[in-house]
């Protein structure tokens, strides 16, 4: 299993940051990072490295797994974005891995310009953190309580999909925002809670 990603800096593809918050950012040229590897949509040409002095022990990471061509991983882009936009300075942080081989750096760039996201996308074609998290469906999100060090959320972004196919007005549970405000209260359950995820499946070959 990797480890969890380090505090405040990014020190290789597939390790980003547990927050993204506005405590002063630094340009650095892409060669800080392997562009073969990960697209940050900030800026095409530079990557950020994002300093703050909050402690990262006392920070929420949540995982989302994507897949360009997903219609389901599509439909969630604006309220993807409208959680990250809430909750992004609060010691919470977004990051978005994309386990399909076809998908690479340009399809990545140009889903995040399309949707307009704002938080760092990297690719996952080793599946390593897929498996770390035993994702199996796009879009799925995964919440890391970087408090106690484990997982405390798997599963779907709402339950606006009953089935592919076949979605709802209007989403009756939002899971993910509510295990996230859960977090804020410091009221986290005592195990890992799991919701089946509606969307397209991975495909893993050894």
């Amino acid at each position: 299993m990797p480890p969890n990603p380090p505090a405040a800096s990014i020190q290789m593809a597939g390790s980003p940051l547990p927050y993204d918050l506005a405590g002063g950012i630094e340009e650095k040229t892409s060669a800080f990072l392997s562009s073969a590897d990960v697209v940050c949509p900030f800026d095409r040409r530079s990557l950020r490295l994002c300093v703050t002095n909050l402690s990262y022990a006392d920070s929420l990471t949540v995982y989302i797994f994507l897949e360009d061509e997903c219609l389901i991983s599509q439909y969630y882009t604006n309220e993807l974005t409208r959680l990250y936009n809430k909750f992004h300075n609060d010691h919470v942080g977004f990051v978005g891995y994309f386990p399909s081989p076809t998908t690479g750096p340009e399809e990545i760039s140009t889903f995040a310009d399309k949707f307009k996201l704002v938080f760092p996308l990297f690719t996952d074609h080793d599946k390593t953190w897929t498996r770390k998290f035993e994702i199996t469906i796009t879009p799925e999100v995964s919440i890391l309580d970087h408090r106690t060090d484990r997982t405390i959320y798997k599963g779907r972004i709402d339950d606006s999909y009953v089935r592919v196919g076949k979605r709802k007005l209007h989403p009756q549970s939002h899971d993910l925002e509510d295990m996230i405000k859960a977090w804020q209260l410091n009221q986290t359950p005592d195990s890992l809670v799991q919701t089946e995820a509606i969307g397209c499946f991975i495909t893993f070959t050894e």
